[in-house]
């Protein structure tokens, strides 16, 4: 290499400078915590966004105390939880810690660093009035014109519950367990008894038998629930759980349902049951958005899951504009491949009579109670099945063919109708575009795939908290690019 290169190189050496900590260095005025935290920070808007709630109507505690030691506010407590779930952050233990260490939760709850325990605390006291708050983001978005209500699109997902299969029982075994600590617990009683006795006195319970009392009341409960005959299995610990398919598997899990409106992707109502299938869903959905804004979507899209006779009925009744889909195997579809299908029988309303596809009568018998007595079903038979050339085909029946009528017939017949129009199957299209990135979002970006609190009622909670959160970070996007301002 020429000389001339080398000295180039140590001249160049020369010049480049490391930047390093310097810790002896001191300041005139200490730094100010605010000059650290941006003006379009996650925290800024958190905090206009609680500050704008009316905490003490959507029932936190507000008052402050005369005496004794002094508590953190309900305000503190809810920016620390709203801050955690924005930033994926959902264990008390963590959040203590970024307390003291993260900056911008420094500056938005102004330096105060409440334990864990403490924040656990709150969560636990305040878990039905959190829930509120995802109402209120809906609400905040609503106001905000960020709500279309054109489409809403319905969908439920499978979240694990805490409790693993591990602990599952069948309600033979429970009953054995619960024989096996009651005789367990009289043993414990009869010494205690001798004990107080021989000793005078009261003679406190032993921990062993507190704790097999507590068992107790914990397989009691797991037994009073409704299971499929002796199919189904409990989980003491979390008897509010149900074993479902999730992710290809049999998991102890929860079903979390979501409205999402396809204008801005914000999640306008939320849900959490222990039921397995979205049949029951659709109109309880439906409801909430109306019960939240006031108002409902012009046409709400649904699986094919969601239709139940009951539930398309009832929304059919209360004029509900849902469009359900039909295809697949569903029940409601009318199967054109199967000549003979019930759902190619028709009724005549004027005679009170049903004509099979080879125009004979059925004529009405009786009406009974169906599903579970969720709703009634009339029923048509006819004698002309012994002549008919295709009764091998219609019916295994010797003597007759019954159909089945349900009192929603009517509104199945419509939903038909709206399944085969055109424009109805486009807007079906887009059901899968709205909904299901947000359960993407939610599993993958947020990383929840398994609830981390026991029972129905903290899942509900952990649910609308990890819902607020999704819809948070799409207002705070509009909010950072300076396009809405709090009142």
């Amino acid at each position: 290499r020429r000389s001339s290169d080398r000295s180039e190189e140590r001249r160049v050496g020369k010049e480049c400078k490391q930047i390093k900590a310097d810790y002896s260095k001191t300041y005139l005025l200490p730094p100010s915590l605010e000059d650290w935290v941006p003006a379009n920070h996650p925290v800024r808007f958190i905090r206009e966004f609680v500050e704008n709630l009316d905490l003490k109507e959507l029932g936190f505690k507000v008052e402050s105390n005369a005496e004794g030691r002094p508590f953190y506010s309900s305000d503190i407590m809810l920016k620390i939880w709203l801050y955690g779930y924005f930033n994926k952050v959902r264990s008390s233990r963590e959040l203590e810690k970024q307390s003291k260490e993260n900056m911008g939760l420094l500056w938005l709850i102004g330096m105060e660093s409440p334990d864990h325990n403490t924040i656990w605390r709150f969560w636990k006291k305040n878990k039905k009035v959190l829930r509120k708050i995802f109402k209120e983001s809906v609400i905040t978005a609503d106001k905000l014109d960020l709500v279309g209500m054109v489409l809403n699109a319905i969908d439920g997902t499978k979240i694990k519950a805490y409790s693993s299969n591990r602990g599952l029982k069948r309600r033979g075994e429970l009953k054995e367990m619960l024989q096996a600590i009651d005789d367990s617990i009289n043993k414990m009683m009869k010494t205690v008894e001798t004990n107080e006795k021989i000793e005078g006195g009261s003679y406190s319970l032993p921990k062993e038998l507190q704790d097999k009392t507590k068992l107790k009341e914990k397989i009691q409960k797991a037994l009073e629930q409704k299971t499929k005959k002796d199919k189904g299995q409990i989980n003491p610990d979390e008897h509010e759980a149900r074993v479902m398919p999730n992710s290809g598997k049999k998991e102890l899990s929860y079903n979390a349902q979501a409205v999402v409106d396809s204008k801005n992707g914000l999640i306008i109502s939320a849900e959490v049951v222990n039921e397995s299938n979205d049949g029951r869903q659709l109109v309880p959905m439906i409801e909430s958005v109306k019960d939240t804004i006031g108002r409902i979507a012009k046409d709400n899209l649904a699986d094919g899951g969601y239709a139940t006779a009951e539930q398309v009925g009832k929304a059919d009744e209360m004029g509900y504009n849902a469009i359900v889909n039909l295809t697949g195997g569903n029940q409601l579809k009318q199967n054109e491949d199967e000549p003979y299908h019930p759902s190619n029988f028709r009724y005549d309303k004027e005679k009170d009579v049903m004509y099979c596809p080879e125009n004979k009568e059925l004529k009405y018998i009786r009406t009974k109670d169906f599903y579970n007595k969720r709703y009634k079903v009339r029923l048509y038979k006819t004698n002309a099945c012994k002549q008919c050339k295709v009764k091998a085909l219609c019916s295994k029946n010797r003597s007759s063919r019954t159909i089945k009528l349900s009192e929603y017939h009517e509104s199945i017949e419509r939903q038909r109708l709206l399944n085969k129009d055109i424009n109805k199957r486009e807007k079906l299209k887009q059901r899968k575009a709205i909904v299901e990135p947000i359960f993407g979002i939610i599993k993958h970006a947020h990383n929840f795939r398994r609830f981390t609190y026991k029972g129905l009622e903290n899942a509900r909670t952990q649910w609308l908290m990890i819902c607020t959160a999704v819809n948070l970070r799409k207002l705070y996007n509009v909010w950072s690019a300076n396009q809405i301002k709090f009142a």
